[in-house]
C-alpha cells in the first residue's frame, strides 16, 4: 500500500473533529506520514513487543499497533495530565484509539517511565521506541536516568527527535525558536508545560545511550514531508507571546546582562521570518534525527 494510502488508513484511527468519518485534516494525515516514515526506517517486525515512552495522544502509537500486527502489542507510556491537550484531551484521545481496531493491541499506561520500569516484571520487550518525546522531559538528566533502566529490558531503542539542522531558510525560523524556548525554560524557577523544555541535541541523546549500553546500528538526520507543521506552531507561539515571556523572564530572575541576548534572539527570529516570501505562513519544520540501537547485555 503507498505510504499516502496507508496514512489515510490510520489516520482515522486519531481522534479529530471530522466532517465524515472518513475524513482527516491535511495536518493528521501529514504526522501520520512521519510517523510511517520513522517506523518504516526503525523496521519494526510483526509480532514484536513494544514500549512507547511518552506516547502523548498516540499518533506514532497507532503506527506502531498497525507493525506489530494482531500478534504484536504495544505499551504506550505517558506521565501527562489525562485533561491535558485541546482541543481533545490526553484521556479523550486514548480512548477513542482503544476503540478502534487497533485498541486490542495496545495498553495505554498514565505514570511516568522511571516508575514503570523499576516495577516491570515481563520478559524484554523487542522495541522501546522514544518518538519525538524527549524534548518533552522536564529537565536533561531525565534522559540519563531513563535509558539508565533500559539495555536489559528491551534488543533495540529506536529514537526520533528534532535534529536541530537546517538546510534552507524556510526551516530556519524553527531551530531557533526551539533553542529560544529551551533557553527561556532553563530559566523558569518552576518547570513549565511547554513543547520544548530539554533541547537535546542527537549528539548530546547519542551520547547518553551509549553511556546507557547501547551501541548505534544506524542514525541519519533527513528532511521531513512539507505538511509537517510543528515548525510553523512553535514559532508562531514564540512571536505571538513575545512580551509575556519576556515578562516572565524578568519574573524568573532574569538579568540585564542575559535578558539582552535573548531579547536579540527574538529579533532574530522575528528577521528570519521576515525574509520568507509569504512570512510566518512560509515556515517549515527543521530536519529530523532518527536513530536505531543495539542493547549491548
Amino acid at each position: 500500500m503507498a505510504n499516502i494510502e496507508k496514512a489515510q488508513s490510520l489516520a482515522r484511527y486519531f481522534l479529530e473533529a471530522r466532517a465524515s468519518p472518513t475524513y482527516s485534516s491535511p495536518s493528521l494525515m501529514s504526522q501520520t506520514a512521519h510517523r510511517l516514515s520513522l517506523v518504516s526506517y526503525w523496521v519494526i517486525e510483526s509480532g514484536s513487543r513494544i514500549l512507547e515512552i511518552g506516547c502523548g495522544q498516540g499518533d506514532c502509537t497507532i503506527v506502531l499497533a498497525d507493525a506489530v500486527g494482531e500478534k504484536g502489542f504495544v505499551d504506550a507510556l505517558d506521565p501527562g495530565a489525562p485533561d491535558y491537550g485541546a482541543p481533545f484531551t490526553l484521556s479523550q484521545s486514548q480512548s477513542f484509539i482503544s476503540s478502534t481496531p487497533l485498541g486490542p493491541r495496545i495498553a495505554f499506561h498514565n505514570t511516568t517511565p522511571e516508575a514503570y520500569l523499576e516495577t516491570y516484571t515481563g520478559p524484554a520487550y523487542d522495541y522501546i521506541i522514544l518518538s519525538h518525546c524527549i524534548w518533552y522531559f522536564e529537565s536533561p538528566s531525565l534522559l540519563s536516568s531513563i535509558v539508565s533502566l533500559l539495555p536489559r529490558r528491551t534488543k533495540f531503542l529506536c529514537i526520533a527527535e528534532w535534529s536541530l539542522r537546517s538546510t534552507t531558510s524556510a526551516t530556519y525560523p524553527h531551530v531557533l525558536a526551539s533553542l529560544l524556548l529551551g533557553i527561556l525554560e532553563s530559566k523558569r524557577k518552576v518547570p513549565g508545560s511547554g513543547n520544548v523544555r530539554s533541547v537535546l541535541s542527537p549528539r548530546v541523546i547519542g551520547d547518553e545511550v551509549r553511556k546507557a549500553g547501547f551501541e548505534v546500528e544506524k542514525e541519519e538526520v533527513r528532511g521531513v514531508n512539507e505538511g509537517l507543521q510543528d515548525g510553523l506552531w512553535e514559532v508562531g507561539f514564540v512571536l505571538r507571546n513575545r512580551e509575556k515571556l519576556v515578562r516572565e523572564s524578568g519574573a524568573n530572575g532574569v538579568g540585564e546582562k542575559e535578558m539582552g541576548p535573548i531579547v536579540a534572539m527574538f529579533d532574530a527570529l522575528q528577521q528570519s521570518v521576515g525574509t520568507l516570501a509569504k512570512g510566518i505562513e512560509s515556515v517549515k519544520s527543521m530536519d529530523v534525527w532518527v536513530a536505531k540501537f543495539r542493547s549491548l547485555e
